[in-house]
């Protein structure tokens, strides 16, 4: 069992020399910036909450931090016991090693409780150090306390997900036959949370504009910290620990709590694992699939169709792609209305179609960066779409034209939205669309020239997507979203034909940006496709 932990802990965490350094390159930009954004919001929040004149400690500030980032552990948690212990990709093979069920299962389980590990060290160490640094209550023991908390935080979050993702399972199943419903449920949890992100974004910007909070803010403020430092809350015992307050109370209280929890969450899942493997061991994974429905369609509809099926197919596309793009035009407006105010305080009035330029491009690049898959997505399937009857440049122009039509509805929706609340006229909207559109068609075919270069055709387990392409075309799309949006909002400040000259680059760049990729699309898509190995 050693060797097997060893093993998948090297398979996940170790380095192999023959990875591709430019995958690994982007990985490593894409991370650095995540974790540079997260830790300035947490400065940010930290330095306000104490600048403020809500009477609050460095410990019940800190416990809010710890609670979220317990509630995260206890979500990648339950993903983790859910992907590992009941439905691996890889049961086939695991089932012929030569260990017990029982050792398997509790290997498993190792390996859930050293991930989580290593992600508390990841999300506590930085975060808990930025935090010392602007509520000022960096110490020797402050330190010692945290590197405390790194090993207990991870042990109520474990405790809980073995017992979470029983019912998971059984909410999968029902939701994957259920597409529909599980996609609206995701949609709506993604827009809570972005409200929620929305609403520390805007009295963070409200608190560095005009130095002050609204009494309605400062009892919402003071309440939630208030109801986080009590018993029933587990961060409220790691604080005790991390600022060495009641010390042993909150060491007693996390490590009993978390025995018991994985004593008999263990206990409990071991009897459903092995049924659930079992069962899915006799029916035969993979036997019996479903047959295609495309019989009789034209070439065009047929890959059309075939095309969005694989979007509702796997759950990465389904939500993080399809998702997002419905619920795109509720979060433009609540970002339009931020953006628009920091930028009034900061320049001036009249930057509303700037700022509507800048936050739908963001959204554009974020529906788009998926075109980037258009290949990979195929797996070990690639080999058919060598086989059919249709040329290469259509099958890809296809599939390209259905991400450019998810784009399209999601901009003319959200462009409608900000334009029947006023942010901007019907010239400025007409400018948008034409702009946005070009956008879109432009990042699709750039998505599908670089996975033309770089196609990833390994089999991946349940059919997911997990493809550096999308974090490149992301970067890309951020970066074109901010020269547009940066355009738009300055150049109207400069001169009286300022606005006139932003909507022509606006338009021009997005206009030449989309030809060149279409361009090199048409003339290299055939010879790099003949190139790829199926």
């Amino acid at each position: 069992m050693r060797e097997f932990i060893r093993l998948q802990l090297k398979l996940k965490w170790g380095y192999n020399r023959n990875n591709n350094k430019a995958s690994a390159v982007m990985t490593a930009i894409a991370t650095f910036l995540g974790v540079v954004i997260v830790l300035t919001l947490v400065w940010a929040l930290s330095y306000v909450l104490k600048a403020s004149i809500i009477g609050v400690s460095a410990k019940r500030l800190a416990e809010l931090y710890l609670t979220i980032i317990m509630l995260g552990l206890t979500v990648a948690a339950t993903g983790m016991q859910v992907k590992r212990l009941y439905r691996p990709g890889d049961l086939l093979i695991t089932a012929r090693f030569p260990l017990s069920p029982f050792k398997l299962f509790a290997g498993y389980l190792v390996l859930n409780y050293i991930d989580l590990c290593i992600y508390s060290a990841i999300l506590l160490l930085p975060v808990m150090i930025v935090f010392g640094i602007a509520a000022h209550c960096i110490t020797f023991v402050y330190i010692l306390g945290v590197l405390l908390g790194v090993i207990f935080m991870p042990v109520i979050p474990f405790g809980l997900s073995v017992f979470l993702a029983i019912p998971m399972v059984y909410l999968s199943s029902m939701l994957e036959k259920h597409k529909i419903a599980g996609l609206v449920v995701f949609i709506l949890l993604l827009v809570g949370a972005f409200l929620l992100y929305d609403y520390i974004l805007t009295v963070l910007a409200q608190f560095f504009i005009h130095k002050n909070f609204t009494a309605g803010t400062l009892a919402i403020w003071e309440k939630l910290l208030t109801g986080l430092d009590k018993f029933y809350n587990p961060a409220y015992y790691l604080g005790n620990m991390i600022f060495f307050k009641r010390f042993w109370l909150g060491f007693g209280v996390l490590l009993g709590a978390g025995l018991v929890l994985i004593a008999g969450g263990v206990a409990l899942a071991r009897v459903v694992c092995t049924s659930l493997r079992n069962k899915a061991l006799e029916s035969g994974i993979g036997i019996g699939e479903k047959r295609s429905e495309t019989d009789g369609f034209g070439s065009v509809r047929a890959i059309f169709r075939y095309s969005f099926k694989e979007i509702l197919r796997t759950k990465t596309y389904s939500y993080f792609y399809l998702g997002v793009a419905i619920s795109t035009p509720v979060m433009v407006f609540f970002c339009n209305r931020l953006v628009t105010m920091v930028g009034e305080a900061q320049i001036g009035a009249g930057i509303n179609f700037g700022a509507s330029m800048l936050v739908i491009s963001v959204f554009m690049a974020m529906i788009c960066s998926f075109s980037g898959t258009v290949l990979s997505v195929e797996g070990r399937n690639f080999y058919i779409t060598k086989l059919i009857p249709v040329s290469y440049r259509r099958q890809l122009l296809i599939k390209g034209i259905l991400h450019i039509a998810v784009s399209a509805v999601a901009l003319i929706i959200s462009t409608a939205v900000i334009g029947s609340l006023g942010f901007v006229n019907a010239a400025q909207m007409a400018t948008l669309i034409v702009t946005e559109l070009l956008l879109a068609a432009g990042l699709v075919f750039n998505g599908v020239n670089l996975n033309l270069a770089n196609p990833n055709l390994k089999p991946k387990a349940n059919g997911e997507t997990e493809e550096i392409n999308i974090t490149f075309m992301l970067l890309i799309g951020l970066a074109i979203a901010a020269i547009l949006g940066a355009s738009c909002i300055i150049l109207p400040k400069l001169s009286k034909d300022g606005a006139t000259a932003a909507y022509c680059i606006a338009v021009g760049v997005a206009l030449v940006y989309a030809v060149i990729n279409f361009l090199v699309f048409w003339f290299t898509v055939d010879r790099k496709y003949r190139k790829i190995e199926a």
